[in-house]
C-alpha cells in the first residue's frame, strides 16, 4: 500500500519542526498548539519555549511553488504574509483566552494554561526571491501590544537558527536587526548579506544602512567575512556536541540500572515518569553559542584524550563567568560502571569546593557509546573531604581563559 500523501504545507510544517529541533532541542519546540473555541483551532504554527518565555512562528508555505512566476510569487507573498501576522496578533492579543495543548513527539500531550510570555513573533512565508513588502507596510506592524514582530522567508529563518544555534543568540540577532531601516525590515528573502555582516562585526549592525550597504561592506572586507564564517563553523561544530548530549537525554539506556548501587539508582526518575532530564536539557539550552561551543570544546578534549588510551578516565572542569555552575566533563574507556559512578560523585563535590560554585553538572562519555549526566542537589554543601579532593583533582591543573563576549 502506498504511503498516504499529505499537503505540502503540512509537510513544510513538519520539516521546520524537525530542523528547529536539532539546535534548539526537540523538547522546547512545539508544533501547532491548539485550543477549543467552539471547535478545535490552531493557535500558532510553532512555539519555541525558553525560560518561561516563548517565540511565536507563523509560517505560510506554497502548495506548488514551481508553478509561480517571480511576479506571481510576489503577489502570493503579499497576500499570505498578512495571514501569517494575523495569526501572531491573535495569539498575542489572547494568550490566556482558552487552555491550550500540543501533542509533542517526545513529551506527549503538553498543556499550557496560558501561553508563556511572548517575547517575539516571526511571520514567515515561503519565497525563493526577495520581495518588497512596503506596499502593504500599514498591514505589517513591527510591534504589536509591546511584542516585536519580524518578517522573513522560511528559508532565511531556518538558516539563522542553523547558524546561531541558541535562543539567546537568535533573540539578540532579531533585536539587533530592528535597528536597520524600515525598508530592510519590510523586505524578505534576502537575509544572507545582513547575517554575514552581523557575523563579521562580532554581533552588530553598527553603521549598516541596508542590504546594498551590507553587500558592499562584505565585498570590501572579504577576508574578514571569510574568517568570521570559519569561526562560526567551528563554533557550530563544538556546540553540536552538547546539542547531541541534550538530545540523547530524551532516550534512556534500557540497561541504565545495571552495574550501579541501589543508592545511585534511587536518584533516577521511575521508568515512565521521566521529568528530571528536562532540567538537565534546560541547562544546556540556556546558553549563548560561544558558551556552548567552548564547553563543547572542553568535552571534545577529554573524549579525544581517552580515545588514545587502551583504558582509562580523563576529566576537565570548565565554567562561564557570571554563572554559578561548574561543568565537569569526563570520558572513560573500559572502566567499571560502579567505579565510574563513584568517580563522578567525587569529582562533583570536589569541583564545587574548588571552584566555589553552588552547582555542578557532570557529563560523562562512557566508552564512546553512552552518556551519563549528574547534577548536584540545589542544597549541596561541600564537605572537608570535598575540599581535599578539590585540591587533589583540580589544584594542579592549568587554567585558561577564553573571551566569549562576541561571535
Amino acid at each position: 500500500m502506498a504511503a498516504p500523501q499529505i499537503a505540502r504545507t503540512d509537510w513544510a510544517e513538519l520539516q521546520v519542526e524537525e530542523l528547529l529541533s536539532v539546535p534548539l532541542i526537540s523538547e522546547f519546540v512545539f508544533r501547532s498548539p491548539k485550543h477549543i473555541d467552539k471547535t478545535e483551532k490552531e493557535v500558532i504554527d510553532h512555539l519555541i519555549l525558553h525560560k518561561q518565555q516563548c517565540i511565536l512562528l507563523s509560517q505560510k508555505a506554497q502548495e506548488n511553488p514551481d508553478k509561480l512566476t517571480i511576479a506571481d510569487n510576489g503577489t502570493w507573498v503579499l497576500k499570505y504574509i498578512q495571514n501569517a501576522v494575523k495569526q501572531i496578533r491573535g495569539a498575542i492579543r489572547n494568550p490566556s483566552d482558552q487552555p491550550k495543548w500540543c501533542v509533542h513527539p517526545r513529551r506527549g500531550r503538553f498543556e499550557f494554561d496560558t501561553l508563556p510570555t511572548i517575547v517575539h513573533g516571526i511571520a514567515m512565508v515561503e519565497t525563493w526571491h526577495p520581495v518588497d513588502l512596503s506596499s502593504i507596510a500599514a498591514a505589517l506592524p513591527l510591534e504589536y501590544l509591546g511584542v516585536p514582530i519580524t518578517y522573513m522567508s522560511i528559508n532565511d529563518f531556518i538558516n539563522l537558527v542553523v547558524q546561531l544555534r541558541t535562543v539567546p543568540e537568535l533573540l539578540e540577532y532579531l533585536n539587533a536587526r530592528r535597528t536597520l531601516s524600515t525598508a530592510c525590515l519590510h523586505t524578505i528573502g534576502n537575509e544572507g548579506p545582513l547575517f554575514e555582516l552581523y557575523l563579521m562585526n562580532g554581533g552588530s549592525f553598527a553603521g549598516c544602512i541596508g542590504y546594498e550597504d551590507a553587500k558592499h561592506t562584505l565585498e570590501a572586507n572579504a577576508g574578514l567575512a571569510r574568517e568570521a564564517q570559519e569561526r562560526n563553523a567551528e563554533n557550530r561544530f563544538f556546540s553540536s556536541l552538547l546539542e547531541h548530549v541534550a538530545d540523547r537525554l530524551a532516550v534512556r539506556d534500557p540497561d541504565y540500572a545495571q552495574g550501579i548501587s541501589a543508592d545511585a539508582l534511587s536518584l533516577f526518575d521511575p521508568d515512565g515518569e521521566r521529568k528530571n532530564y528536562i532540567l538537565l536539557q534546560e541547562i544546556l539550552v540556556d546558553m549563548r553559542l560561544r558558551e556552548r561551543a567552548e564547553l563543547g570544546r572542553a568535552f571534545y578534549d577529554v573524549t579525544e584524550r581517552v580515545s588514545k588510551q587502551a583504558q582509562g578516565v580523563s576529566f576537565r572542569g570548565a565554567h562561564v563567568d557570571g554563572r554559578d555552575r561548574i561543568f565537569v566533563f569526563v570520558a572513560s574507556k573500559k572502566r567499571d560502571k560502579a567505579e565510574l559512578s563513584e568517580i563522578v560523585h567525587s569529582l562533583a563535590g570536589a569541583a564545587i569546593a574548588h571552584f566555589r560554585k553552588s552547582s555542578c553538572l557532570v557529563i560523562v562519555d562512557r566508552d564512546g557509546e553512552h552518556y551519563d549526566l549528574a547534577l548536584t542537589r540545589p542544597d549541596y554543601q561541600p564537605s572537608p573531604t570535598d575540599v581535599i579532593a578539590g585540591q587533589e583533582h583540580f589544584g594542579h591543573l592549568r587554567m585558561s581563559t577564553v573571551d566569549i563576549s562576541s561571535l
